[in-house]
């Protein structure tokens, strides 16, 4: 079985034959991500004399969906780490009943057309909340412009979840250039986007099985249910998004939790799990300096040493010193991953049939 896998996803690095299975080039966005990160760092916002941040912000909400919604979890984690302000994610129609004029809300939609978004936004406008705008166009991007808010278009036309370097990076800088996030991350940002150029180098279609972590991974993957964990911080949100990256781009459950949560709960899980399916992967998010955390880096050891008698189990370890190369260098390998694992299925990576299928019966 390896050996067919090992052809079949060494014969990709043929464009023709990669576009036959992927007749919309996910692979293609992948690849050009590390250049859409660094463009994304040097999209200038728009200002005007509406509902903008002022000095008076005292907590911070951003607020999306999906794929234009991850972004601002990697932000919370930076303002976890950098501070001063509290930043929340709401996934939601509605804000946190405690949103008002000294909440600063960052509404971010891709497409500009997300009703939760719009609907969320409204309920900013409501309450006299502060708020920016990340969006491509689309109605979020006129009410912004109508109502004088600070906003940063990005470019569009491509899935949101091909699209995060636009809309966190943009994000960022605004919240850093207020010291709403207190931290320089010039340097941080240079490190981020050369370790991601050379993730592209070494992980993309024409580097071949044996020396591609990504296609060896997604091979050993193939068959089995995913269950990706993250040791805490960063990689418990770096594990939803190699969980999302698998539900979309390779159409198949997955799911993510993050330790130490998950010994409280989800690891007795495992004591019937090969009795509801039986081929199950675990894939554990590391860090180097997690050893600095002795608590963690034991509960990591017996958690799959639990584990290892019922799901195979596979390590991926950050890249990088500072906290976003290391963030961005554990999400950008499951974009390969899931991808190198559709075309084992498959299935377009691309498609979003179901999620076209709710929005059309929701108009």
């Amino acid at each position: 079985m390896t050996e067919q896998f090992s052809k079949t996803l060494n014969d990709i690095a043929d464009q023709e034959i990669r576009l036959k299975k992927d007749p919309l080039n996910m692979m293609g966005l992948v690849l050009k991500f590390p250049a859409q990160c660094r463009e994304a760092s040097e999209i200038v916002w728009h200002y005007a004399s509406g509902r903008s941040a002022s000095h008076d912000v005292r907590n911070i909400v951003v607020t999306g969906l999906g794929g234009s919604a991850i972004g601002g979890d990697f932000l919370r984690v930076l303002a976890d780490e950098y501070g001063p302000l509290p930043l929340q994610v709401n996934r939601d129609y509605t804000l946190p009943k405690w949103v008002g004029a000294s909440t600063l809300v960052m509404a971010g939609s891709y497409s500009g057309n997300t009703e939760e978004t719009l609907a969320a936004y409204a309920n900013a406008s409501a309450v006299g909340a502060p708020t920016a705008i990340v969006s491509s166009g689309g109605k979020l991007s006129e009410l912004a412009h109508v109502d004088g808010c600070a906003i940063a278009t990005v470019p569009g036309g491509q899935p949101p979840r091909s699209a995060t370097g636009y809309m966190f990076f943009p994000a960022l800088n605004y919240l850093a250039s207020r010291s709403f996030i207190r931290h320089n991350f010039a340097q941080d940002m240079e490190e981020t986007f050369t370790i991601l150029e050379q993730q592209a180098a070494n992980l993309g279609p024409e580097i071949e099985f044996d020396k591609n972590p990504a296609k060896q991974l997604a091979a050993n993957l193939f068959g089995t249910i995913p269950v990706v964990y993250g040791t805490q911080g960063f990689r418990g949100v770096a594990a939803y998004r190699w969980k999302c990256q698998f539900n979309e781009n390779t159409k198949i459950a997955a799911f993510s939790n993050v330790l130490p949560e998950q010994n409280h709960n989800e690891i007795l899980a495992w004591v019937q799990a090969r009795k509801q399916a039986e081929k199950w992967s675990v894939i554990l998010l590391r860090d180097p300096a997690e050893i600095e955390n002795g608590r963690i880096f034991k509960r990591t050891q017996v958690t799959s040493d639990i584990i290892s008698p019922d799901a195979a189990i596979y390590e991926v370890v950050s890249q990088g010193k500072s906290l976003l190369a290391r963030l961005f260098s554990l999400v950008y390998m499951a974009d390969f991953v899931s991808v190198y694992l559709a075309y084992l299925y498959g299935v377009c990576p691309t498609d979003i049939g179901h999620i076209d299928h709710l929005k059309s019966a929701l108009a």
